[in-house]
């Protein structure tokens, strides 16, 4: 959130991912963006889960044959639409993505779909890349004692990313 602040930018924080797999990383995920949000003093939005698993479930069973760039391409689509959606439906003119901070992430995807979304629900998508803020990111989790990751959120990447520590551990 440092990055924003030094823009003169104070973010109002949403946190709604339908995407991710199982529960309780879900519950994970937000107790620690809770955490994060008092310690450095952000609003936090939380959006109420409400018909979206079974609206998940029909969305993922399409994505079963798809390749990881088309599946991630589709997770974006639905997850900015959202927040695109949720920042008109607040008034407010423009919206971002904490996923670029992530080198991880693919951001030509992110730009393709946060820029969709802008142009569907009337607002700017406010792209920054934030990739060389990584490593203080997660310098600054570690000292705040949040909870990290290790999957993007669906199921497939839950099941890709415990592949590749397999294969490292393997060939390690």
């Amino acid at each position: 959130m440092p990055a924003w602040r030094e823009r003169g930018l104070e973010p109002l924080v949403w946190f709604h991912n339908p995407n991710i797999q199982p529960a309780a990383e879900m519950e994970r995920r937000l107790e620690s963006m809770r955490r994060f949000g008092r310690a450095a003093g952000l609003e936090l939005v939380v959006e109420p889960r409400t018909a979206e698993p079974v609206a998940w479930g029909r969305w993922a069973a399409r994505l079963d044959a798809a390749t990881p760039d088309e599946r991630c391409a589709s997770c974006l689509g639905l997850r900015l639409r959202q927040a695109a959606a949720a920042a008109a439906g607040r008034g407010l003119r423009r919206f971002s993505t904490t996923l670029t901070v992530s080198p991880y992430q693919r951001h030509d995807l992110i730009v393709a779909a946060g820029e969709a979304a802008a142009v569907e629900h009337g607002v700017d998508f406010v792209y920054a890349d934030l990739r060389g803020s990584f490593r203080g990111s997660y310098v600054e989790s570690r000292r705040l004692d949040l909870y990290r990751q290790s999957y993007c959120g669906c199921a497939a990447s839950k099941w890709e990313a415990w592949a590749q520590r397999w294969a490292r551990t393997k060939a390690g």
